[in-house]
Order: C-alpha cells, then sequence, then structure tokens
C-alpha cells in the first residue's frame, strides 16, 4: 500500500492526467456556457448578422492590409537599427521608440487629423485607419524581426566568415533562415495583437466589428447578445491567426 500510493499519485500528475482533466474542465464550462447561450433573447438582432459580418470582414481587411503594410516597412526599420550607421540607426531607434510609447489610439487621432494639414487634402476615415494601423504594425513588427535578427548566436556569422562568405551571403543564407525560425512564435502573438487594435478605429467612425456592434446595440439594446458575439468574433479570429503557426512550423506547440 505505502509502494502504490506515490505511483498514483504520479499517474494523476502525468500529463495525460493533466490533459484529461482539463479536457473534462472545458467540457463542463462549455455545457454550462451553453445553456447561458440558449437562455438569451436573440430574436433583436437575427435581422443583423450580415450588417454584424459586414463589419467583421471590414476588420479583417484593415488588419491584412495595414500588417502587409507595416511588415513591409518594418524590415528597413528592423535592418537600419542593426545593421545601419549611427546616424540611420538612431534615427530608426528614435521613430520606433516614440511610437511605441505613444497609446495607440493618440496614433489613430494624430494620422486623422494631422495629415490634412500636412498634405492639403481631405483624409478620409479609412485611408486614416490604414495609415495609422499600418504605423503601429510597422513599429511592432520591426522589433520582432530586430529580435529574430539578434537570436542568431554572433559564432555562426563568425564561422561563416571564417569559410569566406561574404556578408550579403551569410546573413541570406545563415542569419535569416534562423531568424524567420525564431521569430514566428512572437510574431503571431504581435498579428494577434495587431488585429484586436482594430477596434480602435470605431473613434475616427470607420464602421468594423466593434463599432457595428455598437451600433447595433443602440438600435435594439440586446447588449449580452451582442458582446458575446463580440467576444465570440474575437476569438475565433484571433485563434484563427494563431493556427497559421502549425503552416510556418507544425513542430511549434503552442503550450510550450
Amino acid at each position: 500500500m505505502t509502494e502504490r500510493g506515490p505511483e498514483r499519485w504520479h499517474g494523476l500528475r502525468s500529463p495525460r492526467a493533466k490533459l484529461l482533466a482539463w479536457r473534462a474542465a472545458c467540457g463542463v464550462m462549455l455545457i454550462l456556457a451553453l445553456r447561458v447561450v440558449v437562455g438569451l433573447d436573440w430574436a433583436p438582432i437575427e435581422s443583423s448578422w450580415l450588417f454584424l459580418l459586414t463589419g467583421l470582414g471590414r476588420s479583417w481587411l484593415l488588419a491584412i492590409i495595414s500588417i502587409v503594410v507595416g511588415g513591409l516597412a518594418a524590415a528597413p526599420l528592423a535592418l537600419a537599427r542593426v545593421y545601419g550607421p549611427p546616424g540611420l540607426r538612431h534615427a530608426a531607434t528614435a521613430l520606433i521608440e516614440c511610437v511605441r510609447a505613444t497609446p495607440e489610439l493618440m496614433i489613430v487621432f494624430w494620422v486623422y487629423f494631422t495629415l490634412p494639414i500636412v498634405t492639403g487634402n481631405q483624409v478620409t476615415n479609412w485611408n486614416a485607419a490604414l495609415g495609422s494601423l499600418s504605423v503601429i504594425a510597422a513599429v511592432y513588427l520591426a522589433e520582432v524581426f530586430r529580435a529574430g535578427l539578434y537570436s542568431v548566436p554572433r559564432g555562426q556569422i563568425e564561422a561563416s566568415a571564417a569559410t569566406g562568405m561574404s556578408s550579403l551571403s551569410t546573413f541570406l543564407h545563415v542569419v535569416l533562415p534562423q531568424a524567420v525560425r525564431n521569430m514566428v512564435p512572437a510574431l503571431i502573438a504581435q498579428l494577434v495583437g495587431l488585429f484586436k487594435t482594430t477596434s480602435l478605429v470605431y473613434a475616427i467612425g470607420v464602421m468594423e466589428f466593434f463599432r457595428s456592434i455598437t451600433v447595433t446595440n443602440n438600435a435594439v439594446f440586446a447588449p449580452y447578445e451582442l458582446y458575446l458575439v463580440l467576444a465570440l468574433g474575437y476569438f475565433v479570429s484571433c485563434f484563427a491567426i494563431t493556427r497559421v503557426v502549425r503552416w510556418f512550423d507544425p513542430k511549434y506547440q503552442l503550450l510550450e
């Protein structure tokens, strides 16, 4: 009995037992959540589903465009901060740190209200939203890229130089492949954060998912149902983004 006691306790603490307990707890929580959802009154918002889905689609479009544009701008920013001469490196560092230290909603306001003064032309709320989100994406992704470049051991770069490889060849064939692999988890986490940041552009009148939920709630007043839809929409969208990591690296485990 005394010998089997520790064995049973060890079995309960095994990864398989923990996984089963976690799944059981999730199942119980899911059943309780479904009971609450079924008991809600969904009739007032049945006619607004297309409007809400359109808002969610706009959030996705904002996120995709700003991430692509921001990623294209982030690469030279990261390279300038890592490999640039002192003047260029300091300028890139100042730009990145200033934007990161400013509240993201203020970036949205500054782009929306400042660009017309600078350019002399009226800027639509959609273009202002894309511009501000792209700036935010650029500076945060630049830091992810920089961390990926610094994650490659210095010894590998020195070994490449010792074998006669040029600096460009070393960067393309030694540094870059490892940096991309190392930055994938942080990149996916940053993309999730950028998608949630799209909710801030409601402040300048863009009819994205959050604003469409708010407008619908003002019309029919169904806060529990609508904000549950809001939470579910963001959860499904962000979960879909995190699953992209499987396409880049099937061996990567999100729980590790």
